[in-house]
């Protein structure tokens, strides 16, 4: 390093560069030199600029000169000159540029030519082909032959063709027998070293007589092509049927499943050699190419079919046949299409349409709301010219205007959800097969298209993006009679483009794809060393990547990174060179660098290569800028800094004295700059000299100090530039240092002072100049001068922004109606703001149409009357603001003016209904629609037009009219809900809509109503369910009237009763009442019942009858059972039990049963206090002093009290003694008990009492912590002894023992006593002391047993000796210690050191060894011997010994990227060796690992590449061994190849290959693209094992994926099928009799599959007799009734697979199947008869005695399927007779006969009690309904009156009597011819209730005194008495009696009247006191 600088040098001269033409030439030197030498490039004595082709470019010391693209003028020699200062240099560097014009000139002489190209041939299947062409090259070329990109011997047996050479450079082709699969396009590659050619021609296979359909099998595309022989002319595919080849077995017959629109694909891998013919076939039938069906064989060799767009009719059975001369073979799939989740309701149909016409596809979606999109196949369709999108209701409509052939193909209407309806549109014109619609290539490959037109010999144009094609020998046209050929051969990417076709006015056009071939961007470079050797610089080299000559890099970029940062910086780049020498003059700073280095080209860089050491440099520095003398105001800080040109560490003086960092001096060095802070400079500083020093640059520089200047405080931007608007103030300001400093202000350059609107202010340090107002006048440049400093401010005064007032959102889009006016309005924020319009862009400017307005700040923009035309985008613009209104005028629309609202009506049966509708305008066009479906003019509806009036008239409307009419005119609609019913049916008696109906039980019911109409149907219902009739209730129809009986009524028939005619209801509430409940045994008083506490109380009484229901009451509440009271029932007995009653429970009980009440009074007393298990307690107590006593005891009641005694005196409670109870135990509690609490004590129950005698006693004294055993003690004599001891008394005594003898206070021995603690302190002890020590406390005791020793002295009586030895020797310290246990520490270096096989630490009585083995240099240190705190110590001094290699080093070879183990053996185990590569030390890292093991030393080299080839040496500082690594490229094979795949979408396919090496990285690759894992792509890598999962699997998975690793790689193809759709179940013959439903079912393998169903060829339709339905995969076809026209023959058609069935409908034959029977019965039963047929809809007639027979209220007539029903009920004598049923031509007869009946009773009266003036039924049952009776009371005839009615209901008879009474008690009698039958009634008076209780009355004699009451009835008899005595009417009593109130009067009272009155009637009682106080 020069220190000290100098004059430019070369440190690497440039060397000679050759390159080619073309590429970018580099040249370049390295020089030094101090200062840093400016540098030059000159050519031919002329300066050369850095611009243009010419880059100049610095690394540190290393310049370059880039020439980029070079040309062989560039060739030259090129003159670098340095100069500086001191001197200059200069350096020759020569550019060599090889030239290409005499090579290419050579190259294009020589290489091949064609000149006569190989000619399209056209042959018949057998007929050999031959293609010539004639080639020039020099030498001959060699000639290879292809056939669609591959080799004839990979694909044709050589039997098959010949390849051939003539003289006069004639090569030949020659096939054999042409088969169809021979068709395509043959290349002919000729190639020598000047270059290749190639020329391509087409082979047209025909398919001969009988192969007429062949030509189509193997139909290639996307560069495969071949074509199609067929006659067929549309696009369509073709099924032909053949002779069926066997189906494979079912079991290998794959399932693929898609859903419907999508595609499926399937492919067939075969191979054989003929190469083999490939058929394929769905369910039989042959598959030609067409629109849906793609046939070609994919690149990696695969049979493909690919349908598209799947439809329902796609579900089938696919087969793939190959076969030639050696055989065939099969392979089947079936293919089921899914329908979608959400069908169409009407898909889209088929179209054929000619060219230029119109075609429309027309589909109906599930609701209107659904939103669809459009599709050509991939390509969304928008709405435009050629497209017109109609969408109404659930219809959706695509136009397509003058269709082309390019619009032939697949359209597609999708919902939203996926669901998809597709149709093929056949576009037929001159082009009878068109292009597709694109073809996707590989660059390289050949692109192939075919047309095929309706005739020959037309004239035809192929065009490539409008340039018409003409025939080369890399494009071949070809025509065939009517089939023309354009095929591109070796397609570049320039190939790309639109091809087009024409033929007179048709054209047809197809998108070329073709991809470029992937490039990659070059290896990394390998072998990458750094040589360190030559100091302050770095040696890098590095080898070129093994594959740099197949993907060459064009130059290497190397980048430095300094250690400890993570920034990587470009410091090099070189073109060719594989090494390069860094100086330390071109790093920045000093520092440690590593280096890394890549390679480049065009396409990319490769990954970074890291050098495998860091390297330490340091720069060259030189003053770049030097100090400067500082004249600082005292006490600021100084600042000094000096620029250098490198960054180093230097050092600072202040008058020759060295600073250091500290709170006055701050020193900084950042990269290349050095500063120095003084901080706080003084007046002594004036003068002194502030020196730089580092590396030999020294630099000063003067401080100077003077006085504080006035300073400005910094101000921000912001502050100093000020934008004011125009009216705000303006406000300027500053901060000084100095306050008292004074300013001027200055405008630009005039000074300004204080005035009106302008103030200049100054407050302490701050200066402030204030304008109120802004006007533009006071924009200006404004400064404050301080003299020492000025601060400087720039104003600008402007206006303030235009802005628009807010508009919202919807007010910025107009639509408007044509005609109308438009008014367009904003507001601005100024009134002067300039504003102008603007449509779609354009000024607008005032017209006759357009006005604009200004009106203060609104702007206007007014069009009148506007037309279609001003439809835009309207723009306000105001300064840089601006106001977008969208605007749209529309048509104006036909709107519906009348009526305003939907509209329901609700009509009758056969009612005319006018629907009529009002338009805006009268030329509007309605269109009537009925639940979505047009309606047309019929009979029945006629639709009018009036003027603006619409109108639909139905003449005579049914219910089947009812339903949602719309009347639509595109712009309204108006919807009109029509419901028409029948006629209601109406009640019409009763007239009342309810009705009350009370009842006893067993009583016959009758419920009538008349209806409307006769033959309505009503509905019965109880309590909201319908009724049905049984045996006690009977549905009666008699005309008009509708009757409910109930022959006898329970109480359950209680409840609302409705008879519903659906149009009006009638209601019976009827209430079926229960005889009223008594009890068996009432008793006048109450019940009186007597328990103790915890009994059980049982009150039971009995009533009448079982089913009464009993309240039972508490004083007057409801008692509800809980868990300590039953309510039970059993039978008529009724029972309220109380368990374990209380003192609550007592009180007065009723048992209420409404109609009657019992009472009981149950007093519940308290049970004795005792005291339980006595005998249990224990009495004697005692207790310690301090202890609780606690005295307990349990009584018999937790609310028992108790009273605790102590010796006879009651116990009061206080903080010594407290009493506690708990549930039923009492305790007595004494708390810290002392002696005086002994004693007897008593606890006293009242009924019972306990005696508990205590005794307290004194606790015995023990010492805390005393474990019972003795303590060991060891002292050292001289030391003091403390014992101590905790006590559990204060008060406790102990003494003191030593070995027996007692220990009393002396010099030595000392005891204390502190409340608890007890000490024994022995001072100075003495070994004499030893012995066993003993603290006595009687109770307890303390042991402790004491050893007293002597003092112990360590001595070192030998010391430690410095030691000398070599390296690897043993050095062994000794030393003598005494005492020989004294513990001895060993240390090294300060720290402790243990036995090991390093040290060895030994001793033998007093003497102790400390041995080092192996002794290293390292080991010289200070040894410590330290024994127990005295310490000796001696220097180990370990001479360094030769290190010899006892085995040295041996050549190695090594595969690339292995493992490589270089090893030596040392003398030493300690010696250090450098590992070294070519001269440059080798460091541990990624690539290197350095081991040693004893004296083993060994490199590791991972990895290992070609570039780490060399010679390797290991070096001691004494020896040297050195061997030679030979590293061979690493060669990958593949050990198991991947495997094709065939599998179905959403499975899961996996990949696995396995290659030779592991740890390899591998790349997937699928149709060339790169894969990366993902959640779709999972790649692993196992070992040698690499695998890849694909999940989830779509038909765009479909492909050939391939791995590669370096060389090796492999391939396969994924095959990605969907199933093809079948039959699952076909149809099955029918044969069914007519009227009878017929229900066709088939199941598909697939959901979503859209049939149609055909019967006898014509399509059928859901209607009213039919229903089409499916059920998941099965399809239905129900004929709901059958007709005989319904026979025939039905189809289900799904596409390709379709299944038949015939129907057979046959007429029915009825016959009887059961017969009427006689029947004997007698009068007032039922006859039935019943006839049975065989057919269930057949209705039929009953006759009696040859009169037809009709339904009465007594005769109903029934059928229930076959079976036919007669009921005649309650029959009589008349009804005799022959009974007939006829049905069509069949009859049945029997016979009734009825029996008159015996007159009787059959059920007697029965005896009756009942209240007073309650209603009371006397009935009975005769045998004959129709006999006479008279009812008697004794001898009396009864006949009918207000109170008696007699009632007669069949057999049941009943008399009533109302409102009851004591007189019509008696006997009561009915006759029936010579039977009677008598009952008694009895008449009970009703009891009375009291409603209003007796009160207290006290009264001064003889004052009167009045008792009132009152009864809840009027009563007959009534008593009063006064103390039991009755009272009479008299003088001094009066007896009142006022409906219900009773009152008691006395008169003239006198004190012998006190006592009780009392009021009675039947039952009810009520009594009062009668206080009487004397007169005074």
């Amino acid at each position: 390093m020069d220190v000290f600088g100098g004059a430019p040098r070369f440190l690497a001269y440039p060397r000679p560069v050759v390159v080619q033409s073309g590429t970018d030439a580099v040249l370049k030197c390295q020089i030094g030199g101090d200062p840093r030498p400016a540098v030059i490039w000159e050519r031919n004595n002329m300066k050369i600029h850095p611009e243009g082709r010419y880059r100049v470019f610095e690394d540190g010391n290393v310049y370059n000169l880039i020439i980029t693209a070079v040309t062989t003028e560039d060739s030259g020699q090129y003159i670098c000159k340095a100069k500086n200062s001191i001197g200059e240099t200069y350096a020759a560097a020569t550019l060599k540029v090889e030239g290409e014009a005499q090579e290419m000139e050579l190259r294009e002489e020589n290489k091949p030519r064609f000149l006569i190209k190989p000619l399209s041939t056209r042959v018949g299947r057998g007929e050999d082909a031959v293609f010539s062409c004639k080639l020039w090259g020099n030498p001959r070329p060699e000639v290879v032959w292809e056939k669609d990109g591959r080799k004839l011997h990979e694909i044709f047996e050589s039997t098959h063709f010949s390849v051939g050479y003539q003289d006069g450079g004639w090569f030949q082709l020659k096939i054999f027998k042409t088969r169809a699969p021979d068709g395509g396009v043959y290349t002919c590659k000729a190639r020598n070293e000047f270059g290749e050619s190639l020329a391509g021609a087409v082979l047209l296979v025909d398919a001969g007589p009988g192969h007429e359909d062949e030509g189509n099998r193997n139909g290639y595309t996307n560069g495969h092509w071949k074509p199609h022989q067929g006659k067929q002319r549309s696009g369509r595919q073709v099924a032909t049927r053949l002779k069926e080849d066997p189906l494979p077995n079912s079991a290998k017959v794959k399932m693929f499943a898609v859903t419907e629109g999508k595609h499926a694909k399937f492919r067939c891998y075969v191979t054989g050699k003929p190469k083999p013919e490939i058929i394929w076939r769905k369910d039989g039938r042959l598959i030609l190419s067409g629109r849906r069906y793609l046939l070609y064989e994919d690149r990696e060799g695969y049979f493909t079919l690919k349908v598209l767009y799947c439809k329902q009719q796609d579900n089938g059975v696919y087969v793939c046949a190959a076969s030639n001369t050696a055989g065939q073979t099969l392979s089947a799939v079936h293919l089921s299409v899914k329908e979608p989740p959400v069908r169409f309701k009407q898909p889209l149909s088929d179209l054929q349409v000619w060219e230029r016409d119109l075609a429309v596809l027309e589909c109906e979606v599930p609701e209107d709301s659904v939103p669809i999109t459009w599709y050509l196949e991939d390509r969304r369709l928008q709405p435009g010219a050629k497209y017109w999108m109609e969408e109404w209701g659930t219809k959706r409509r695509l136009t397509i205007r003058d269709i082309g052939v390019d619009d032939d193909g697949i359209y597609l209407c999708e919902m939203a959800d996926g669901g998809r309806s597709i149709a093929e549109v056949a576009v037929k014109g001159t082009i009878v097969r068109k292009l597709p619609r694109k073809v996707d290539v590989l660059e390289g490959e050949n692109a192939a298209f075919c047309v095929e037109v309706e005739e020959e010999e037309m004239e035809i144009h192929w065009y490539k993006d409008g340039v018409e094609l003409r025939e080369t020998h890399q494009t071949i046209l070809k025509s065939f009679g009517r089939t023309h050929i354009l095929v591109f051969v070796n397609t570049t990417p320039q190939d790309s483009g639109m091809v087009t076709f024409y033929v007179g006015r048709s054209k047809t056009s197809s998108q070329l794809r073709v991809k470029a071939a992937k490039h990659s961007p070059p290896s990394c470079p390998v072998g990458v060393q750094i040589n360190t050797e030559r100091a302050n610089a770095a040696l890098l080299s590095w080898v070129p990547a093994p594959d740099s000559r197949k993907n060459p890099p064009s130059g290497y970029v190397l980048e430095r990174q300094e250690v400890g940062s993570q920034e990587w910086l470009q410091c090099l780049t070189t073109d060719s060179a594989t090494s390069v020498e860094i100086l330390g003059d071109s790093v920045p700073c000093e520092a440690d660098y590593r280096f890394r280095i890549c390679s480049v080209n065009k396409y990319g860089r490769s990954g970074n290569v890291e050098f495998p050491r860091a390297v330490h440099l340091v720069p060259v520095a030189r003053i770049q800028a030097p100090l400067q003398d500082a004249l600082v105001p005292e006490g600021q800080d100084a600042c000094f800094s000096i620029e250098l040109s490198a960054s180093v560490i230097g050092t600072w003086f202040l008058n020759g004295n060295q600073l250091q960092e500290d709170e006055r001096f701050s020193m900084r060095r950042t990269r290349t700059h050095q500063s120095l802070r003084i901080r706080g400079v003084r007046d002594t500083d004036n003068g002194a000299e502030i020196t730089f020093i580092a590396y030999g640059i020294r630099d000063s520089a003067a401080l100077y100090i003077q006085a504080p200047l006035v300073k400005f405080s910094p101000l921000s931007e912001m502050d100093r530039n000020k934008f004011v608007e125009v009216g705000n103030p303006i406000v300027l300001y500053c901060e000084l240092s100095d306050p008292e400093a004074p300013v001027h202000w200055y405008k630009n350059g005039v000074e300004l002072h204080s005035g009106e609107g302008f103030h200049i202010q100054a407050e302490g340090t701050m200066r402030r100049i204030v304008i109120q107002s802004a006007e533009f006048s006071h924009s200006g440049v404004y400064s404050c001068d301080a003299i020492d400093d000025v601060i400087r401010f720039n104003v600008e005064v402007e206006a303030p922004p235009v802005t628009f007032v807010y508009i919202p959102e919807e007010d910025l889009h107009r639509n408007i109606v044509e005609q109308d006016s438009l008014y367009l309005c904003c507001e601005v924020s100024r009134a002067d703001a300039p504003t102008q319009w603007y449509k779609d862009g354009a000024e607008l400017q005032p017209s006759d149409t357009v006005s604009i307005e200004i009106e203060n700040t609104i702007r206007r923009l007014i069009v009148q009357s506007a037309q279609l035309s001003d439809t835009g985008t309207y723009t306000c613009r105001a300064g840089d603001n601006a106001l977008i209104f969208k605007v749209n005028v529309r048509e104006p629309p036909v709107m519906i003016v009348y009526p305003k609202e939907d509209v329901h009506l609700d009509r009758h049966v056969p009612e005319e209904i006018v629907l009529s509708c009002e338009l805006s305008r009268p030329n509007g066009t309605v269109t009537w629609f009925k639940d979505g479906q047009k309606l047309q003019e019929s009979e029945n509806i006629k639709l009018k037009a009036e003027g603006p009036y619409r109108r639909l008239k139905i003449l005579h409307s049914g219910t089947e009219d009812s339903g949602e009419y719309v009347c639509d005119t595109a712009d309204d609609s108006k919807f009109f809900y029509l419901n028409i019913t029948e006629p209601p049916v109406r009640i019409v008696s009763p007239s009342q809509s309810q009705m009350e109906l009370c009842q006893q039980t067993s009583e016959r019911m009758v419920l009538s109503c008349e209806i409307s109409r006769p033959n309505a149907a009503v509905r019965w219902y109880r309590d909201g369910l319908q009724v049905e009739e049984n045996s006690n209730l009977i549905l009666e129809v008699d005309g008009v009237y509708r009757r409910l009986i109930i022959p006898e009524t329970t109480i359950q028939d209680s409840a609302e009763y409705v008879c519903d005619t659906a149009d009006d209801s009638m209601t019976f509430f009827v209430n079926i009442a229960e005889p009223p409940v008594r009890f068996v045994r009432p008793r006048k008083t109450a019940y009186m019942v007597d328990k103790c506490v915890g009994e059980t109380v049982a009150l039971d009484c009995e009533v009448s009858r079982s089913n009464a229901e009993v309240i039972w009451k508490k004083n007057g509440e409801e008692i509800e059972e809980n868990s300590t009271i039953t309510i039970s029932e059993d039978g008529v007995s009724r029972q309220l039990t109380i368990h374990s009653s209380v003192l609550e429970d007592q009180g007065q009980y009723v048992c209420d049963a409404k109609d009657d009440v019992m009472d009981f009074l149950v007093k519940i007393h308290e049970a004795p206090v005792e005291i339980l298990r006595k005998s249990d307690i224990i009495t004697d107590k005692h207790f310690m002093v301090s202890d609780a006593i606690v005295l307990k005891c349990e009584l018999s009641r937790a609310n028992g009290t108790v009273t605790w005694f102590k010796d006879n005196e009651q116990i009061a409670e206080n903080d010594h003694v407290c009493c506690e109870a708990e549930g039923p135990f009492r305790s007595l509690v004494v708390m810290n008990a002392e002696i005086k609490d002994s004693g007897e004590y008593v606890c006293d129950a009242m009924d019972d009492k306990i005696i508990f005698n205590v005794t307290v006693q004194e606790a015995p004294v023990t010492i805390f912590g005393s474990s019972g055993t003795s303590e060991h003690h060891s002292l050292i004599a001289g030391d003091d002894l403390i014992l101590e001891c905790e006590v559990s008394r204060p008060n406790a005594k102990v003494e003191w023992y030593c070995n027996g003898k007692l220990l009393c206070d002396d010099p030595r021995a000392q005891t204390e006593s502190r409340e608890t603690l007890r000490r024994l302190v022995v001072s100075q002890l003495q070994p004499s002391d030893t012995g066993e020590y003993i603290c006595d406390a009687v109770d307890d005791k303390m042991i402790t047993l004491v050893t007293v020793k002597a003092p112990r002295i360590v001595e070192f009586i030998a010391e430690l000796h410095n030691i000398t030895v070599l390296e690897g020797e043993a050095a062994t310290f000794k030393c003598v210690v005494s005492p020989e246990d004294v513990n001895l520490i060993w240390r090294m270096r300060g720290k402790p050191v243990s036995s090991n096989e390093k040290f060895k630490i030994s001793r033998n009585g007093l003497c102790h060894m400390f041995q080092i083995n192996n002794c290293a240099v390292s080991d010289s240190s200070t040894v410590t011997a330290d024994a127990e705190g005295v310490i000796s110590k001696a220097d180990l001094h370990v001479q360094e010994a030769q290190v010899l290699f006892t085995k040295s080093m041996q050549s190695v070879v090594a595969e690339e990227f292995g493992e490589v183990i270089l090893e030596v053996e040392v003398s030493l185990d300690s010696g250090e060796v450098q590992w070294m590569r070519h001269g440059v030390v080798i460091h541990p890292g990624s690539k290197f690992t350095l081991k040693q093991s004893g004296r083993k030393r060994t490199l590791i080299i991972h990895k290992v590449a070609l570039s780490d080839r060399g010679t390797y040496s290991c070096e001691t500082l004494h020896d040297r061994t050195q061997a030679k690594l030979s590293v061979e490229p690493r060669k990958i094979k593949i050990q198991k190849g991947l495997s094709e795949i065939q599998t179905y979408e959403r499975e899961t396919a996996s990949f696995e290959v396995e290659i030779s090496h592991s740890n390899v990285e591998g790349i997937w690759q699928k149709d060339g693209s790169r894969l990366k894992n993902n959640n779709h792509w999972h790649i692993t890598a196992k070992g040698k094992v690499h695998g890849l999962t694909i999940s989830n699997l779509t038909l765009e998975d479909t492909g050939t994926y391939m791995f590669s690793a370096e060389n090796a790689k492999s391939s396969a193809r994924l095959t990605v099928k969907e199933t093809p759709v079948s039959v699952l179940k076909k149809l099955e013959d029918v044969s069914v009799p007519e009227t009878t439903g017929v229900t066709l079912e088939c199941e598909l393998s697939r959901h979503n599959v859209e049939v149609k169903w055909t019967k006898t060829g014509v399509e059928l339709k859901p209607g009213k007799n039919h229903r089409i339905y499916s059920m998941g995969r099965k399809r239905f076809l129900q004929i709901l009734k059958s007709e005989l026209v319904d026979s025939g023959l039905y189809m289900c058609d799904a596409g390709d697979s379709k299944t038949s069935c015939s129907v057979e409908v046959y007429e029915r034959q009825l016959e009887i199947l059961q017969s009427l029977e006689d029947l004997d019965i007698q009068e007032d039963q039922n006859a039935v008869f019943m006839c049975e047929v065989s057919l269930d809809d057949v209705p039929g007639e009953w006759f009696k005695n040859g009169e037809r027979i009709k339904p009465t209220s007594t005769i109903r007539i029934r059928q229930e399927g076959t079976k036919h029903f007669l009921l005649m009920c309650n029959v009589r004598g008349e009804d005799s007779g022959e009974i007939k049923f006829v049905a069509k031509s069949v009859e049945s007869k029997a016979h009734l006969e009825v029996q008159e009946l015996p007159v009787n009773i059959v059920k007697p009266l029965q005896d009756k009690s009942a209240l007073e003036k309650s209603r009371v039924i006397l009935d009975c049952t005769v045998s004959n309904p129709r006999c006479s009776i008279r009812w008697y009371k004794g001898s009396n005839v009864i006949l009918p009156s207000e109170r008696f009615e007699i009632c007669s209901e069949g057999c049941y008879r009943k008399l009533v009597i109302q409102q009851v009474t004591l007189e019509d008690e008696g006997t009561y009698s009915v006759q029936v011819g010579d039977y009677t039958s008598s009952a008694k009634l009895t008449v009970e008076v009703q009891s009375a209730q009291m409603v209003r209780e007796l009160q207290d009355v006290e009264v001064t004699a003889p004052d009167e005194v009045c008792f009132a009451c009152e009864l809840s009835m009027p009563v007959v008899k009534a008593a009063w008495t006064l103390n039991g005595e009755v009272l009479q009417p008299g003088p001094r009593v009066l007896l009142e009696k006022m409906g219900t109130v009773h009152r008691l009067t006395l008169r003239q009272t006198s004190a012998d009247m006190n006592g009780i009155v009392e009021f009675t009637s039947g039952k009810a009682k009520s009594s009062a006191k009668l206080h009487v106080k004397g007169d005074l």
